[in-house]
């Protein structure tokens, strides 16, 4: 009996390490079109595929096990986590930005997030919109009230000698059930590697019925790829190039590790799911159990 609850928990104990080791993982894209996955704990990065052609924001899951982000153009894209594969779903039919040539309206294809099987999407001018996975489609619910962008993303700042140029960071995450937003903006120096605040970091809430986002208070500048991670939300603090936990509750964030250098800038993030366990794994350990509940049997009987 007490060789049958060691082998029981020692299975339960392989089955915890490999959830542990999954919880610890997030699915990355990177500024460069990189894809891969990162260790939170220590932010390493493995690549995965030849990266994606195409600009895009933000990273899901999606139906089958593949992951959904919005291209830049305003496609709807699905990526093979084994093999990085880019393909298309469908347009949405939010507006292309994908160029320095694009026009870059304010309805152009800007973040995507999930709550549960509920697709959503915002544009430049932060509308909220919900999303067809099947076929991309985008249908508009409403203004969030967060700040559109008063600059195309990444334009160079007019005049300046040094090559700055415009940011912002935004993220659509998931926590508890309910739909979550950060939102700043502010001009780059890549001389001195430091950002002017143009729009104060905020953090959001928002109702998915209507749209209309509600502060819940200020947070870190630069963050960008948040993701649920079980339960913790885990972010990357760009300009000091780390990973870090972020607390809703008041905005603060706590260091974790420091980000590869491989993965430049992480731009999104998806918790990578915990593993199912292989049939031979468990066939294995039903075999052992069964062996050991037959040794009690004639060690009952003889």
């Amino acid at each position: 009996m007490i060789l049958q609850h060691k082998l029981v928990l020692a299975f339960t104990l392989a089955l915890s390490t490999a959830a542990a080791n999954a919880d610890n993982l997030v699915y990355v894209l990177g500024d460069g079109g990189q894809f891969g996955t990162i260790t939170l704990s220590t932010g390493s990065f493995t690549p995965i595929g030849p990266g994606l052609p195409v600009g895009a924001g933000g990273l899901v899951q999606g139906s089958g096990g593949n992951l959904l982000t919005l291209g830049f153009n305003g496609d709807l894209n699905s990526i093979n986590p084994s093999t990085g594969a880019l393909s298309v779903i469908g347009p949405t039919g939010l507006g292309d930005c994908s160029l320095p040539t694009s026009p870059c309206g304010l309805n152009s294809a800007n973040i995507i997030g999930k709550v549960g099987s509920n697709l959503y999407a915002t544009d430049l001018a932060n509308n909220l919109y919900s999303v067809n996975p099947t076929t991309g489609a985008a249908t508009l619910i409403g203004a969030t009230g967060i700040p559109g962008l008063p600059f195309i993303p990444h334009a160079p700042l007019p005049g300046d000698p040094d090559g700055s140029f415009f940011i912002y960071d935004e993220v659509l995450f998931d926590f508890n059930g309910d739909l979550y937003a950060n939102f700043d903006t502010g001009i780059f120096d890549p001389v001195t590697f430091t950002p002017t605040t143009l729009v104060s970091p905020e953090l959001y809430k928002i109702n998915t019925l209507t749209g209309l986002a509600t502060s819940i208070g200020p947070t870190t500048q630069g963050l960008e790829g948040i993701a649920n991670v079980n339960g913790t939300l885990y972010a990357f603090n760009l300009p000091l190039s780390s990973v870090v936990t972020l607390n809703l509750a008041d905005g603060s964030t706590s260091y974790v590790s420091d980000t590869d250098p491989a993965i430049g800038l992480v731009t999104s993030a998806t918790a990578v799911a915990s593993p199912v366990p292989e049939p031979t794994s468990l066939a294995l350990v039903g075999t052992g159990l069964a062996t050991i509940a037959a040794g009690i049997r004639r060690k009952h009987w003889a």
